[in-house]
This record gives C-alpha cells, structure tokens and sequence, in this order.
C-alpha cells in the first residue's frame, strides 16, 4: 500500500499526457477570438476611449488571468470540487444578492448585473453558472436513485434553480434565467430521470417561461420583432437587421479580417453579443464551418471525457463534464442562433470568442475542470496499464 501510494504522488501530467484534440479546440477557440475582438472593437474603442485597442488589451488581461487560475484549478482534485461545490453556489447566490445595493451592483442600460470590484467589474452570473454545475453534480451523485424513483427528487434541483432564475429576473437577466433552468432539467434527465416527471416538469417550466417573457413589454417587442425585424428595421429590429446584413455580406469567402463594415457603428454590441456575426461576415460560410467544426470537437471531447469518468467510476467528474459541456454548447446555440435570427435576442455571450472579462474567465475555469477530470482518468488508465505491464 505504501509504494502503491507513493506512486500517486509522483504520477505527473507529462506521465499521462493531456487531450490533445480538447487543447487543439480550445486554444484555436480562444485565438479566433482574439483576433475578432481587436477587429470588431476597433471603431468603438477609438470612439468611447480613444485607445482603438483597449477592448483588446483588456480581454487578453483577462485571458492571462483566467489561464493563472486555470492552473491553479488543474492542481485540485476533483473531489474538492464536489466539497465546495455547496459553498460556492451559496456564495454565488448572495453575490446576486449584494449585487441589488446600488453602488455595489453596477446598472448599465437598466440592468444591475455586474459587481464593482473597484480595479474593475464582474458579472455574478457567470460564477452562478459554474457554481450552479458543481452543485446539481454532487446532488444527482449523492441522490441519483431517489432521482430515477420520485418526483420528489427531481423537483429538488428545480426549485433551487427557480431561486435563481426569480434573482436573475431582479436585474434582469432573462436570457441568463432561461439557460440556467435549460441546464437543470438536462442534468437531471441525464441522471436518470423518469420520462413522465421530465414531460411534467418541462411542461410547466415551459409555461412559466412564457408567461415571464410576455409579462414584460420589452420582451414580447423583441418576440415580434424576431419574427419579422423588417418591419422596423431602423428601431425595435435594428440590431437583428444589422446582424444579418453582416453575415449576408460574408458571403462564401468573407471581405476579409477587419475589412467588416458593420462593426462601424452600424451593429451595436459587435464585440460582444454579436460578434459572431462580424466573423460571419469577414471570414464567410467557410471561416463560419471552421468556427463550428472547432465548438463540435470541443464539444465531443468534453462528452468524451465525462464518459471516461462514468467508466472509471468517477461519478463526480463525469457529472459535472456533462454539466459544463450541456452549459457551453447551450450557450453557442443561443448566441449564434441569436445573430443569425434564429432565435430572440438575449444577451448572451459567444464561449472562448466575445470580449467581456467574466464570461471569458469562467469559460476558461470550466475548461481547467475539465481537463483536471481529463487528467484523474488518464491516470487511472496509467495505473492499469503499468499493472498489466507488470502481471
């Protein structure tokens, strides 16, 4: 037992190796969308700071950041995530709670959403969406049979969800409510739930969405206006207009890097919620096939990865992969279907490619914890095979 546990100890990364097809995704991710925030910034940075770059040097701050403190969680156990997961979504919550007192909580365009932090400002609700993940993980892992038994054990996790999506709807944050519960009921039907106590559930969740969407003047507009923006296309449907004028311009080929036009002043919000649709139309159908087929491998790995935990009895970890590939690849979805005017408008980041500070950093946090699962498997199968070599 004791050379057996000294052998842990001293089983380090380059033993094991790392996905490589996972890194080559994510950094590819992460460089496209450097490149397309210093072009889609460039005209609003000269204009409000009259540093063309700042939208730039400040996301590359962040990423550098956000890659220390990846490192930092590449070092924790997996098992730790799960004893913290209850004080990090406690925490979390309260966050959104202080974040209600004016002059803690920043209100921009109407909405107090981020947190003034002083040297700068962070949005709460991306730390709620991890938090969250970790969370429902250690729920379905220590309540997985009374989840596949009783509706009891389904209604648990909704109901916390619920407290946060009403918290959310305070600022508000529709877009962010509606994927966090999207994030819950998937969790949940993935632990097992019974097909009878997910059509319930759905049903009425579904419901409630709807019923919050049109309560609000301003939503039902953006619901309108999402079906036919031409009909005022110089107000209520400018910015989905101006969208899918720049991916229409892309064309096959693109115009180029920053040789875009609409990123001048025409789309607002063109380096953050929209700024897919600024690649779409530099870089065209092929640089938009490229950006996809780069999400989808990320995608399959992480999917990957969560089923190699399962196998190797590392309920925990394969959990919460599940949860962060089911919140990223939602969260895609949503941002692009946005630009393309598939869906309504929200304000929702695009994974690895929008500027923003938070959004960029916790993207980045939930990749480390991937990859830490990614490492605990790589290490089980290491040890076997070295006992096969062995035998």
């Amino acid at each position: 037992m004791g050379a057996q546990s000294t052998n842990k100890k001293h089983i380090h990364w380059y033993q094991v190796g790392v996905d490589g097809w996972l890194c080559a995704a994510f950094f590819s991710l992460l460089f496209i969308g450097v490149v397309m925030v210093a072009s889609a910034s460039v005209a609003v940075a000269e204009n409000t700071t009259g540093d063309a770059f700042y939208y730039l040097k400040k996301h590359l701050a962040f990423i550098v950041i956000s890659l220390l403190g990846a490192w930092l969680l590449l070092n924790i156990p997996v098992n730790w995530y799960q004893r913290l997961s209850r004080p990090a979504l406690i925490l979390a919550m309260a966050l959104l709670i202080v974040m209600m007192i004016p002059g803690i909580g920043v209100e921009v365009n109407g909405a107090r959403r981020w947190l003034n932090l002083g040297l700068g400002r962070f949005q709460v609700v991306e730390a709620v969406k991890l938090a969250l993940i970790m969370s429902l993980a250690a729920y379905v892992v220590k309540h997985e049979k009374v989840i596949r038994q009783s509706m009891l054990g389904v209604l648990r996790p909704i109901v916390l969800s619920a407290v946060i999506v009403v918290l959310l709807l305070l600022q508000p944050d529709f877009g962010s409510g509606v994927l966090l519960m999207a994030i819950t009921l998937i969790m949940v039907f993935i632990a097992g739930a019974r097909y009878r106590d997910m059509t319930l559930i759905g049903l009425i969740s579904a419901s409630a969405i709807l019923v919050m969407a049109w309560a609000e003047p301003y939503r039902v507009k953006r619901l309108v206006n999402f079906t036919d923006p031409w009909q005022d296309p110089f107000n209520a449907g400018f910015q989905l207009v101006q969208a899918l004028i720049a991916v229409g311009r892309g064309e096959f080929n693109g115009v180029g890097i920053g040789a875009g036009i609409q990123k001048l002043f025409y789309l607002p919000e063109a380096h953050t919620d929209f700024i897919f649709a600024v690649y779409a139309e530099e870089t065209g159908f092929i640089g938009v096939l490229v950006m996809v087929a780069l999400f989808l491998l990320l995608f399959v790995r992480i999917f990957k990865i969560s089923r190699q935990a399962f196998i190797h009895g590392q309920i925990y970890g394969g959990f919460l992969c599940s949860g962060i590939v089911v919140w990223l690849a939602l969260q895609t979805f949503l941002s692009m279907g946005v630009n393309l005017g598939l869906l309504p408008t929200k304000g929702l980041t695009l994974p690895f490619i929008s500027s923003g500070g938070s959004a960029i950093m916790m993207n980045i946090l939930a990749i480390a914890v991937v990859l830490r699962v990614s490492y605990e498997n790589r290490r089980i199968n290491f040890r076997l095979t070295k006992q096969e070599a062995k035998a």
